[in-house]
């Protein structure tokens, strides 16, 4: 391969004559004059040779970036000529020319591409010295055609899933029914995971029944049988969907969650004990239960000096109350902390007793929920699958929100959560063919 194949090859065109080359160290920008010969010139539309010249044309386009030059065009000079098939004249098949974009080669569409699957098109913008609105045209366009090639890998392993909602937009309610109608409208996006690859495996507007069965519904029958471990938060619809179209999971309830709806209770408790005390006048009851100390009371193990542990037995001794919801709260995370079913049921049947003997109304409701959820606990036991995975996404998915100063097409915003977080890009869609050539027909 002499020099002049290897740089077509190397920067996504086809078999042209590079003649010379202009470049502005001052604007780091290379021009280079190339022309396609009229005997490797080809039909348009039948793709022949032609029989004779008729014109010869002119064309500038960008091509990718070649060392310190940020900014490299093209200046490509091609024949029109008399096709025997067509009976007329017809210009040269230029197919390194990208179909959508005309001034853009397919290997700057794909390399950008590549770019703003990693960052933002504002950066991908920068690197390449293009115009950014233009870039993110291409990166719509680009996930649009990949969603044609988009399938899960073969030997995914479904074993253990998670699905979680993330916000997606908040706008105002226009047409509201009567003044008690809500003044905003919150769109969800929810995403179905896949917690061994930690992978979005499929997303779904909403967070309602509906939602998750379309996302499941993407999934094969194996897949779905596959699946032995499904941890979702306390939402009703996701239960009922999992519970129909996955027979074999077991639903494992976040621990997160539970232990949220726990601290929840708590913290009601400390309020109610907060006003007694201010009612009481008492000083230190007021000092200790006030906001700001709420973290500590719920935290387990806290770091505290020896007053401040000083302080802290004084209030149990005080406060009945607030000793015996602390004495549940941590008696909890003991249950949960367990390995075995045994030794589970055992510490849950001891938990159940201080939270009878406490005779606090509260933490008795609460008891009613873990016991309505026992069978989903002891599926997290078993497991020790959380939604933590499925959390870290939605905390990538906000960062890229922010990054993109907000979404409002519905539909690029899912797209762009399967690229960043998922299946859709280069890593796991062969995309090396849409360097050299993007075939018809488009999206």
């Amino acid at each position: 391969m002499d020099l002049n194949s290897l740089v077509c090859l190397s920067l996504g065109l086809q078999e042209i004559i590079i003649e010379r080359h202009q470049f502005s160290e001052q604007h780091q920008k290379l021009v280079i004059h190339a022309k396609l010969p009229l005997s490797e010139a080809r039909c348009k539309k039948c793709f022949f040779d032609f029989l004779d010249l008729h014109q010869w044309h002119e064309k500038t386009i960008r091509i990718p970036t070649i060392g310190i030059s940020n900014k490299v065009f093209l200046h490509l000079k091609y024949p029109r000529g008399h096709c025997f098939f067509c009976q007329k004249v017809m210009a040269a098949d230029l197919y390194f020319i990208h179909p959508e974009f005309k001034g853009l080669s397919c290997s700057f569409v794909e390399v950008a591409g590549r770019m703003m699957e990693e960052t933002t098109c504002a950066a991908a913008a920068r690197l390449t010295c293009c115009n950014r609105k233009l870039l993110w045209k291409v990166d719509q366009w680009r996930m649009k055609y990949m969603k044609k090639y988009y399938s899960l890998p073969t030997n995914l392993d479904c074993s253990r899933m998670s699905a979680d909602e993330v916000h997606f937009i908040t706008q105002k309610n226009k047409k509201r029914e009567n003044p008690f109608s809500p003044r905003r409208h919150i769109k969800y996006i929810t995403n179905l995971v896949c917690s061994t690859k930690s992978k979005v495996v499929a997303n779904a507007s909403g967070r309602e029944y509906g939602s998750l069965k379309n996302c499941l519904n993407l999934l094969s029958d194996e897949q779905k049988d596959s699946i032995k471990f499904f941890s979702l938060d306390m939402h009703a619809d996701f239960f009922k969907a999992v519970r129909e179209l996955c027979p074999n999971a077991e639903i494992a309830v976040d621990r997160y969650h539970l232990v949220e709806s726990m601290n929840k209770v708590f913290n009601e408790l400390r309020k109610d004990e907060f006003r007694a005390a201010k009612k009481r006048n008492d000083e230190f009851q007021v000092g200790m239960l006030e906001p700001g100390r709420r973290f500590i009371l719920m935290q387990r193990n806290p770091d505290l000096s020896i007053e401040e542990h000083n302080l802290l037995g004084k209030l149990k001794m005080l406060n009945v109350n607030i000793n015996a919801g602390m004495l549940i709260v941590d008696y909890f995370h003991r249950v949960l902390d367990q390995t075995g079913l045994s030794k589970f049921r055992e510490r849950l049947v001891k938990w159940y007793g201080l939270v009878r003997d406490s005779k606090l109304k509260s933490f008795r409701k609460f008891a009613l929920q873990v016991r309505k959820y026992r069978k989903n606990i002891e599926a997290y036991i078993k497991s020790n699958l959380t939604t933590a995975i499925s959390e870290g996404l939605n905390n990538k998915i906000k960062v890229l929100k922010r990054m993109g100063y907000n979404y409002t097409n519905e539909k690029s915003f899912k797209n762009k959560i399967l690229q960043r977080c998922g299946f859709l890009n280069s890593r796991f869609i062969d995309t090396n063919f849409m360097f050299w050539h993007v075939p018809y027909p488009q999206i």
